[in-house]
């Protein structure tokens, strides 16, 4: 005799399964039936949050961070690609790393050729210069100029200062439970299950 086969845990069987982790969060608006379907008795408490709107947040902040990135990628004239190479570079600059196209690479996950397309673009529109590597003569460095440290940095800044202001607006507890909470998924997202 089979034992009886159980319901499944979001209601739906294996296959059917979204490919992208968020489908399953409810859209924002659709909360309230997202609890009445979730068999709690209770109506929702309206000054704090649930997972799922926890969830959606986060999902909206993606979006809007992806959209941002459109737009200062329209702002300077260049590619998103070409945009977050450039921040790389910046901020391996910053801590005294002179990056070989490899590292880049590799940092943008990227196949070599498409590596070296990117740093002949960036270097003929004169945002980077190739140079002797300074610990590998036999290597190619790359160099960000001068003028792009700050167009970039004029483009972002103000950005950078509002999420500052954002984060600097929580108390010491508020920002350790954020800290927890981007641990956490960071942690979910880099499991990988046994086979």
């Amino acid at each position: 005799m089979n034992p009886p086969e159980l319901p499944h845990p979001l209601g739906r069987p294996e296959q059917e399964m979204p490919e992208d982790v968020f489908d399953t969060v409810a859209t924002p608006g659709a909360t309230e039936d997202a609890h009445q379907g979730s068999g709690y008795w209770y109506p929702p408490n309206p000054d704090s949050l649930t997972s799922v709107e926890l969830l959606n947040l986060l999902r909206e902040y993606r979006e809007a961070e992806k959209a941002m990135r459109v737009r200062t990628s329209q702002h300077m004239g260049m590619g998103e690609t070409d945009l977050v190479a450039l921040r790389f570079l910046l901020r391996q600059r910053s801590v005294g790393r002179v990056c070989r196209q490899r590292d880049l690479a590799r940092a943008l996950n990227m196949a070599p050729a498409s590596a070296s397309s990117l740093v002949d673009r960036l270097s003929r529109e004169g945002y980077i210069r190739r140079t002797p590597h300074p610990e590998d003569r036999r290597s190619v460095g790359l160099e960000v100029l001068e003028n792009t440290d700050r167009e970039v940095k004029a483009t972002l800044s103000e950005l950078y200062s509002r999420m500052i202001r954002e984060t600097e607006s929580l108390t010491e507890e508020e920002r350790a439970g954020a800290a927890k909470f981007l641990r956490g998924l960071i942690r979910s997202v880099c499991h990988h299950p046994e086979p």
